[in-house]
């Protein structure tokens, strides 16, 4: 006998009429806005369909891919899923990076795997296994056997070099780090030195990250463009932090941005807010594209200045705001606490230290979707890999503030619509 029917529907058909009912959300609004369907032929759209203006769309395409996982995990089962590893997947994305197959021939073009052999200096054999398992997880197509063509994703890999960067980055920098990061924590269980990590084990060195790259500024540079890249995704656009902070609450005083790289925000702050002034301090290898590339009219207001954050020596007293932006998630607590007191002899009695980093919950519900979770749980053990740090929670920050010094007064954080990321306040209310 049949007993399904007095039951209620079971989780894996809930999963699916939610992932079919959201699927149909998203395809009738980009049937009503003449939007192009999502595909991944090569001539597939490439920009993200999902603005700031419609969270309703960014929650749908969320849901769907949340619950697509998720289903397939319950099908998969627990013992399949742990040996489905992904390990070979990334090799396969790694040696398409680093031979760069996807530069091999034009985009418009079909290739052989012994053109393709030819043109990366890899044996046809092995051209084949690699390019056969990138197929099956989105990368190229194979129209016909033996013949390859482009898809949408090695196409924006020939297109736009800042993600080939990334990619290089992600495999040549991180994925190391990441194997050598249990080891590190074998060898150095309690500490908060940025050369013991995962990194500096898998670079054989007692260097942190950026003393490292200090020694290879090619490696440093192509660091650069790809967090610029990784940067360019709507929720860590620069924007949030111009419209999610009322800065006109400092009248005409100065911010300073410190480790503010090329003044991108100092940039779009003083366009917005005109009786603003900015400084922007960075080591002066990277403070020199900013000078560059300043608008004229913006000259007399952004000044550009080499310094130090360790240094307690910051050059700028009495300045109405003090910005870091992605500076302390690169800090374990240790460094970071010495960061903020190389600010106090600077600063005036109501000075604000406004920070821009990752604010996580301290518990899944305070996540949008398990999507933006996965993200933020992924960044968080990358700075341990990387840097012997962490993504903070709002308590850490908080406790952040009080290590440095008692007279900073913690005001909490706020995350602007659209941003992954939050602004962090504290008041100086020393003499």
């Amino acid at each position: 006998m049949n007993m399904m029917g007095s039951l209620s529907t079971s989780h894996i058909v809930e999963l699916a009429n939610r992932i079919s009912a959201n699927t149909a959300i998203i395809d009738n609004y980009l049937e009503t806005h003449n939007l192009p369907p999502l595909s991944f032929n090569v001539d597939g759209p490439t920009n993200d369909w999902i603005h700031d203006a419609q969270p309703e769309m960014a929650a749908a395409r969320d849901a769907v891919i949340d619950d697509t996982e998720e289903l397939g995990r319950l099908v998969t089962g627990p013992r399949d899923h742990i040996m489905n590893s992904t390990l070979h997947r990334l090799s396969a994305y790694q040696v398409i990076s680093r031979f760069r197959l996807a530069h091999a021939f034009p985009i418009d073009k079909e290739a052989t795997f012994a053109e393709i052999a030819a043109a990366s200096g890899l044996r046809k054999s092995v051209t084949r296994q690699v390019i056969r398992l990138g197929v099956v997880n989105g990368y190229f197509v194979e129209p016909r056997p033996g013949v390859v063509a482009h898809n949408v994703t090695t196409r924006m890999l020939v297109e736009n070099p800042g993600l080939q960067d990334y990619l290089e980055v992600l495999f040549n920098e991180s994925l190391p780090a990441s194997a050598h990061t249990a080891e590190a924590l074998a060898r150095y269980p309690l500490t908060e030195e940025p050369g013991e990590t995962g990194f500096s084990l898998a670079n054989n060195c007692n260097d942190g990250f950026y003393d490292l790259f200090s020694k290879y500024p090619a490696r440093g540079l192509k660091f650069q463009t790809a967090m610029k890249c990784y940067q360019r995704s709507s929720g860590f656009d620069s924007r949030h932090i111009i419209t999610g902070y009322p800065w006109e609450e400092f009248g005409s005083g100065t911010v300073v941005d410190i480790g503010g790289s090329h003044g991108m925000v100092s940039i779009g702050l003083a366009q917005k807010y005109p009786s603003l002034s900015f400084v922007v301090q960075d080591l002066e290898a990277i403070i020199e594209g900013g000078r560059a590339n300043l608008p004229a009219e913006l000259a007399a207001r952004v000044k550009f200045m080499t310094h130090d954050f360790f240094k307690e020596d910051q050059p700028i007293h009495g300045a109405a705001v003090y910005f870091y932006r992605w500076i302390f998630h690169n800090w374990s607590d240790k460094y970071s606490v010495r960061i903020l007191r190389s600010l106090i002899p600077a600063l005036k009695t109501g000075a604000k230290v406004i920070i821009n980093d990752y604010v996580l919950p301290s518990g899944k519900s305070g996540f949008k979707s398990r999507v933006a979770e996965k993200r933020a749980r992924g960044m968080d053990l990358c700075m341990a890999e990387l840097f012997n740090s962490q993504e903070r929670e709002l308590d850490d920050w908080a406790n952040l503030f009080k290590l440095a010094d008692s007279r900073f007064e913690f005001k909490g954080a706020h995350q602007p619509d659209g941003s992954e990321m939050s602004l962090i306040v504290a008041e100086w209310k020393g003499e």
